[in-house]
């Protein structure tokens, strides 16, 4: 890996020259108490999540270069890694197609025991109606699970995009051979004792 940026954790909607609707089509988190980290915003699921899709790291299809490596943590709202979390991507094809079939640019890795994962895939085509480029990911970490979208830096059409949030862009520098590398930290909030959940569930908390 050779990015240098800082990973970014999620924060809810800000207003940009774009994004007239990032935020405020789902319910986002609520505002963080002292000392906490925000949540990752939530997102439209939009196309065309599918279940079942197979656990993998490397979404390349035969023929594709790898374009973009992303990688980070899933984090609790305290900045405590989650071992365990469930991190589903999934994306268009180059040309903006979803694969409705199968499982083309789809699959999901579990995060190791610092509450990181990582994904080797294409940079996703733009498809009307929207502008940005954008992978879809799904993340659960003893908790409810969350949906959110994730842009990548330098890709036009980001901010006149209308679900485009800063705080949901992936910040990338790029090797050699012209491959993106990335690092997004996904917050979220896990289950309480409030929730209709098992005491095992409650004692595998971080």
């Amino acid at each position: 890996m050779t990015t240098t940026q800082k990973p970014r954790g999620g924060a809810t909607g800000t207003q940009h020259k774009g994004g007239s609707r990032a935020g405020k089509t789902v319910r986002q988190p609520d505002p963080p108490a002292q000392g906490e980290r925000r949540q990752t915003p939530r997102e439209i699921e939009g196309p065309y999540f599918r279940l079942g899709a197979p656990k993998r790291s490397n979404l390349l299809e035969p023929n594709d270069k790898p374009e973009l490596v992303l990688k980070g943590r899933v984090l609790n709202e305290h900045g405590k890694p989650i071992p365990g979390a469930v991190v589903n991507i999934w994306s268009s094809d180059a040309v903006g197609n979803y694969d409705m079939l199968g499982y083309k640019y789809h699959g999901y890795v579990v995060t190791d025991a610092s509450g990181s994962y990582e994904f080797t895939t294409i940079i996703p085509g733009c498809y009307q109606p929207r502008d940005a480029k954008h992978i879809h990911v799904k993340v659960q970490g003893i908790s409810s699970p969350i949906t959110t979208q994730l842009y990548i830096e330098g890709e036009p059409g980001n901010e006149d995009d209308d679900f485009y949030s800063p705080d949901l862009l992936v910040h990338c520098t790029t090797d050699k051979k012209g491959t993106k590398h990335g690092t997004y930290d996904f917050v979220i909030k896990q289950v309480t004792e409030r929730e209709n959940v098992t005491p095992e569930s409650l004692a595998a908390r971080v």
